[in-house]
């Protein structure tokens, strides 16, 4: 089978925005109908939407890595296997959490799963309560992992505005050279320092040295650009 179903949150049931989950979808893969069919109403009765696949196949076509959300992946899914597709995600670089769902799974497997990033691995009969709060959990890394992406993403365009003086400039601003040190150290006037910081900090768009120091600090690969 290699159709979509997908499953909406009730009208009143309003969890899911209370926690700014609007957008978020929870993905599900599933051979078997009947736990999909759980699944779907679970989820929708938590207040998120839902998209369900019957293999891993279908949902590597449809699957659109942009999309807030997580996985809910069964460890047996047919064709491929819920490990197999869970690699394929890692080798895309995919930012959608995983969790595990299995009704023989072994230690092995579970082990495996995490190893590879899942965030939980679950065995029916599930516990709707532990469900929901590994969604929640997952959806939450979600959100992170792509503000996070986004924000590396800016910090390495602003970097490549900077011109190679004005790097020299931040990198002993950042080892704590004052100006004086630092117009000596590369041969200009300080006045021509000042000049650097003030567009290193524009172009980074910090105010403080504090906060120069601190996305430094926070964004150490992406600095180096």
């Amino acid at each position: 089978m290699n159709r979509m179903n997908q499953c909406f949150p009730s009208a009143h049931d309003h969890s899911g925005s209370q926690h700014n989950f609007e957008a978020a979808r929870v993905f599900i893969v599933n051979s078997d109908e009947k736990a999909q069919s759980s699944l779907c109403r679970m989820i929708a009765s938590a207040g998120w939407r839902t998209q369900s696949y019957f293999s891993a196949e279908s949902f590597l076509d449809k699957f659109d890595p942009t999309h807030p959300g997580c996985l809910l992946l069964d460890n047996h899914v047919s064709e491929m296997g819920g490990l197999s597709l869970q690699q394929r995600l890692r080798d895309r670089n995919s930012l959608t959490p995983i969790l595990f769902t299995s009704s023989q799974g072994t230690v092995p497997e579970a082990v495996e799963a995490i190893h590879g990033g899942a965030v939980n691995f679950f065995t029916w009969p599930l516990q709707k309560p532990l469900l929901i709060k590994g969604i929640r959990e997952s959806i939450e890394k979600s959100q992170y992992l792509r503000e996070d992406k986004k924000k590396r993403e800016e910090i390495t365009i602003r970097m490549m505005r900077l011109t190679p003086r004005e790097r020299e400039v931040m990198a002993l601003v950042l080892k704590g050279r004052p100006n004086k040190l630092i117009a000596s150290d590369l041969d200009i006037s300080i006045k021509t320092v000042e000049i650097h910081r003030g567009q290193v900090m524009r172009k980074l768009q910090v105010r403080t040295q504090a906060d120069l120091i601190h996305l430094a600090f926070s964004y150490p690969s992406e600095m180096e650009h």
